[in-house]
């Protein structure tokens, strides 16, 4: 089943708040998506 560009750019955010929650943070995750291309990322640090 293909994924809706939105399910993409959901799935990449909760990869990073993943990184997040590994070093022990609240799991706060988020990317930037610029004409279908995602131009920033990021998760929560302390």
């Amino acid at each position: 089943m293909k994924r809706t560009r939105e399910e993409k750019f959901m799935l990449a955010a909760l990869r990073q708040a993943k990184k997040g929650l590994k070093e022990g943070e609240v799991p706060i995750g988020a990317v930037v998506v610029y004409e279908d291309k995602v131009v920033g990322k990021g998760y929560n640090r302390r």
